[in-house]
């Protein structure tokens, strides 16, 4: 085997298998950093739509209470109720 039949076979060789390898390594070596840009780049721009989100709430609670859908805003706040516990505020005749 010549010098240069040997290198062509090494870089074959290499190419075939070496750049596989190395596209995995990086992909499960970058992988953890870019997850943690992508949350820190979510928690800068959910501060203003948990915002937006809680005027929202606050304007239709504020509709039912003007068409007389609602008795009462409730009185503690929402958050300390898992989803489950949240009181259920309905009138009469809105029960089936």
């Amino acid at each position: 085997m010549e010098t240069t039949e040997a290198i062509v076979v090494v870089m074959v060789v290499g190419m075939t298998c070496g750049i596989p390898l190395l596209g995995l390594t990086l992909r499960f070596s970058l992988k953890p950093l870019v997850e943690a840009f992508i949350r820190l780049r979510e928690a800068q721009l959910g501060a203003g739509q948990l915002q937006a989100l809680r005027d929202r709430v606050t304007h239709l609670e504020h509709q039912l209470e003007v068409h007389g859908l609602l008795d009462r805003i409730p009185s503690t706040p929402l958050q300390k109720f898992a989803p489950e516990q949240l009181p259920a505020v309905v009138k009469d005749r809105e029960r089936s």
